[in-house]
C-alpha cells in the first residue's frame, strides 16, 4: 500500500475510532463488556473493520478504559495505521507503535516529492527517529530482539532511500549476522550493493528476494540492472524479455470488463529498449521504441529513451532535441537533467553542460552517472597528449618501396582557452630504409585548434628537417551540418604525404583534399574523398577513394564491419625518382572484427582483428593480389587514458614487385 494511501487511511481510521456514536445512544446499546467480547470474536474471525467498530463504541462508552484503548490501537496497527493508533493511545503509545510510525515516515519520505533541494528532509527525520528508537530499545530492561531487528531493517531502508549506500550496506550486513534478512531489507541491501558497484553480490541478493516473491516487479527490475552492470547480457535479455512477454498495453481489473491502460507496459518497453541499447544493439532498440514514441509523444521518459538511442546511433542533434523535449515535460527530473547535460557535452556545448552539472551536483552529489559526467568534463578541461610509434620490418618491393623503417608522432594540446580554442605542439619522425638507404624526415609544428558544435578547424605551421629543411603548413576544416552529413577540406604546404624518395631528390609536394561522408546510422556509412598533390618537379597526382562501411554482426561486445573500397590515382609525370605510377587502382574488402574482452564500468579491454584483401592494378604491370592483417588491443583505463597496441602484416605491390612488411604499434591518448 502506498505511503500516501496509508496516511489517509490512518487519519480516517483515527477519526472513526474517536468519533461519537450518537446513533448508538439513540438505540438500546449493548453493554461495554458485550461490545468488547463481540469485538474479540470479530477479530478472531478476521473481520478487523467490524471489530474496530465494536472496540471504538466500547471506548466511547468508557473513554478512560485502557483495555478498550489498547484494543482499538491494536486493530489500527493491524490495518497499517500506526499514526491513528498513536492518536488513540496518546502518551501511552509504546515503542512498538512509535517504531511503526517511524517506518511509515520512511515510506512517506520515499514517495513525497518536495523541492529537490529538500527532498531528503522527511527521510532524514525518519532516520533520526529510528536511531533514537534503536537506542531506547537497546536500553530496555528486557531486550526485545524482534523489535530491534525491525528497527534496524527499517533503518536500512531509510539509509537506502537517503542514498547513504555504504551506511545502508553496513547496517544490513550487521543485521544479516543475526539471521536471514526480511525480503524488503534484502532488497534494500541489493540496491546498495548495486550503487556501490558490486553487481555480482547484488545479483545474489535480488535472486533471494525473488525466490520468496516472484511477483516483486521492483526486485526483478533491480535484477535486470545488476545483470547489465555485471556484463551478463544474456541473462539481462532473458529477464526483460520474460517481463515484456507478460506485459500488455491494457489490462482488466476487478469485475469491470472494460480494459484500462497498464501503467507498467510502457515502462517495460523502455526497459526492453535499454537492454538492447546497453548491449550495443541500438538498431533493435530504435526499431521497437520509435513507433511507440510516435504514437505516444508525451511521456517524458519515453522521449528520454528515444534521445538516448539516437545518441547511440550517432545522431547527437536528434538526441539533444529529444532530451530537451523530455526535460520540458519533466523539468525537475534529475535523470533527464543529467541526460540533457550529457547531450549538451556531446554537442560541444561545454559551458552549458558544466553549468547544468554543477546545479545537479548540489542536489544529487552521490549520483554515479553524474559523477561519470563530471569526470568527462574534468578530462575536457585538461591538457591532452597523443603519442604513436610504429616500427616496421619489410623486404621486397624494389627501390621505390619504403622498406623497413619507423613512423612516430607526438601531439600535445593545451587545456581549452575559453571554450573553443586549444593550442597545440606536434612532432613527427619518419624513417624509410629502401635498398639499404636511410631516409629521414623530422617535422616540428605548432598551431591552434577551434571546436564548435558543427565545425572543427585546425591550423599548424611546420618546420621540416632531415633530408630537406623547409617550412610547411597544414589547414583543415570539418563541417557537420546535420547528423548524417560531414564535409571536410584541407590544404598542406609541403605535405607529409610527400614520399621520402622525392624529398631525397629535393622535391616537395603541396596537397589539397576534400571529402564527404554520409552516415545513415552507426551501421551504415559511405564516404568519398579526393586529393591532389602538386610536386615541385612538375608532377600532378590525383587520388580518389570511395568506401562503404556496414555493420553485419551487432551483438553485445561483438561487432563485425565490412568495408568495400575503391581507390584510384593518376600522375602526370613519368619516370620520377619516387613511386609514381601513371595510373593505378585497387578494389578491396576489409573485415573489421571488434570484440570486447572485458569491461568494468569505465575500464575496458577490447581486441580488434582487421583483414583486408584486394586487387591492385598498375599501368604497365598488371594485377596483383594485395592485403593486410592487423591484430590489436585497446585498453581504456578511464575517461583520461587509452592505450592501443598491436601487430600488422601487409602485402603491397610496387612496380610489379611485392613488398611484405611486419610492423608493431603502440598508441597512447592521455588527458592530464
Amino acid at each position: 500500500m502506498d505511503a500516501a494511501v496509508r496516511l489517509a487511511l490512518s487519519l480516517l481510521l483515527s477519526a472513526i475510532a474517536m468519533a461519537g456514536v450518537r446513533a448508538a445512544e439513540r438505540d438500546a446499546s449493548p453493554s461495554f463488556d458485550a461490545r468488547m467480547q463481540q469485538g474479540r470474536v470479530l477479530l478472531r474471525a478476521g473481520d478487523r473493520h467490524a471489530a474496530l467498530r465494536e472496540f471504538s463504541l466500547a471506548l466511547q462508552e468508557r473513554p478512560g478504559d485502557r483495555d478498550a484503548r489498547r484494543a482499538v490501537a491494536d486493530v489500527l496497527m493491524e490495518l497499517g495505521a500506526p499514526q491513528a493508533a498513536a492518536r488513540v493511545l496518546g502518551p501511552d503509545a509504546d515503542i512498538g507503535v512509535r517504531s511503526r510510525m517511524a517506518a511509515e515516515a520512511v515510506r512517506w519520505g520515499a514517495q513525497v516529492s518536495l523541492d529537490p533541494t529538500r527532498r531528503f528532509e522527511t527521510t532524514d527525520a525518519a532516520i533520526a527517529t529510528l536511531d533514537a528508537l534503536l537506542v531506547e530499545a537497546r536500553a530496555m530492561p528486557v531486550r526485545d530482539v524482534g523489535l530491534e531487528r525491525r528497527l534496524q531493517g527499517d533503518l536500512v531502508v531509510a539509509l537506502r532511500d537517503r542514498e547513504r549506500w555504504a551506511d545502508a550496506l553496513a547496517m544490513a550486513e550487521a543485521l544479516q549476522m543475526g539471521g536471514p534478512l526480511p525480503p524488503y531489507v534484502r532488497q534494500a541491501q541489493a540496491e546498495a550493493l548495486l550503487a556501490l558497484r558490486r553487481p555480482e553480490d547484488a545479483l545474489v541478493a535480488y535472486r533471494d528476494v525473488l525466490a520468496q516473491d516472484a511477483t516483486n516487479r521492483e526486485a526483478r527490475i533491480g535484477l535486470f540492472y545488476a545483470q547489465i552492470e555485471s556484463e551478463d547480457f544474456g541473462g539481462a535479455f532473458a529477464t526483460i524479455d520474460a517481463l515484456a512477454a507478460k506485459s500488455t498495453p491494457t489490462r482488466r481489473s476487478g469485475i469491470s470488463q472494460r480494459p484500462k491502460p497498464d501503467p507498467d507496459w510502457l515502462d517495460t518497453q523502455i526497459l526492453w529498449s535499454q537492454s538492447r541499447r546497453y548491449g550495443d544493439m541500438p538498431y533493435e532498440a530504435w526499431r521497437v521504441l520509435h513507433p511507440i514514441a510516435q504514437q505516444a509523444p508525451a511521456p517524458p521518459h519515453l522521449r528520454l529513451e528515444q534521445g538516448e538511442i539516437a545518441s547511440a546511433r550517432g545522431w547527437p542533434r536528434l538526441a539533444h532535441d529529444e532530451i530537451r523535449i523530455a526535460q520540458s515535460l519533466a523539468p525537475d527530473d534529475a535523470t533527464i537533467g543529467i541526460a540533457l547535460a550529457e547531450a549538451q557535452f556531446n554537442r560541444r556545448q561545454w559551458r552549458a553542460a558544466e553549468a547544468r552539472v554543477q546545479s545537479l551536483a548540489a542536489i544529487q552529489p552521490e549520483n554515479t552517472r553524474l559523477q561519470r559526467l563530471q569526470d568527462e568534463i574534468d578530462a575536457y578541461h585538461g591538457a591532452q597528449l597523443s603519442v604513436s610509434i610504429q616500427p616496421r620490418r619489410a623486404d621486397g618491393g624494389g627501390s621505390n618501396a619504403p622498406g623497413s623503417g619507423l613512423t612516430a608522432s607526438a601531439r600535445a594540446y593545451t587545456p581549452p582557452l575559453g571554450e573553443r580554442w586549444r593550442l597545440l605542439a606536434a612532432a613527427e619522425r619518419e624513417v624509410d630504409e629502401p635498398d639499404d638507404d636511410r631516409l629521414t624526415r623530422n617535422r616540428y609544428g605548432a598551431g591552434i585548434e577551434g571546436r564548435w558544435p558543427d565545425v572543427t578547424f585546425e591550423l599548424v605551421a611546420w618546420s621540416n628537417h632531415g633530408l630537406l629543411s623547409h617550412g610547411g603548413a597544414d589547414a583543415s576544416v570539418e563541417w557537420q551540418p546535420g547528423d548524417h552529413w560531414t564535409f571536410g577540406a584541407g590544404y598542406e604546404a609541403f605535405s607529409s604525404a610527400t614520399p621520402l624518395r622525392a624529398v631525397e631528390a629535393g622535391i616537395r609536394a603541396d596537397a589539397a583534399r576534400v571529402s564527404a561522408t554520409h552516415a545513415w546510422s552507426e551501421s551504415a556509412v559511405a564516404s568519398l574523398s579526393a586529393s591532389t598533390l602538386d610536386f615541385t618537379d612538375g608532377n600532378r597526382r590525383w587520388e580518389g577513394t570511395l568506401d562503404f562501411a556496414s555493420v553485419v554482426v551487432d551483438r553485445p561486445g561483438l561487432e563485425l564491419v565490412l568495408r568495400p573500397a575503391v581507390y584510384a590515382s593518376k600522375n602526370s609525370l613519368r619516370d620520377a625518382p619516387y613511386f609514381n605510377p601513371e595510373r593505378d587502382r585497387s578494389v578491396s574488402l576489409t573485415a573489421d572484427l571488434r570484440h570486447r574482452l572485458w569491461r568494468r564500468y569505465e575500464r575496458s579491454l577490447g581486441q580488434r582483428l582487421i583483414a583486408t584483401i584486394g586487387d591492385y592494378w598498375q599501368s604497365g604491370y598488371g594485377h596483383d593480389a594485395v592485403g593486410s592483417i592487423e591484430y590489436g588491443q585497446v585498453y581504456r583505463h578511464d575517461p583520461r587514458t587509452e592505450w592501443q597496441y598491436g601487430v600488422a602484416c601487409g602485402w603491397q605491390a610496387y612496380d610489379g614487385d611485392m613488398e611484405r612488411s611486419v610492423s608493431l604499434y603502440v598508441r597512447l591518448d592521455h588527458r592530464f
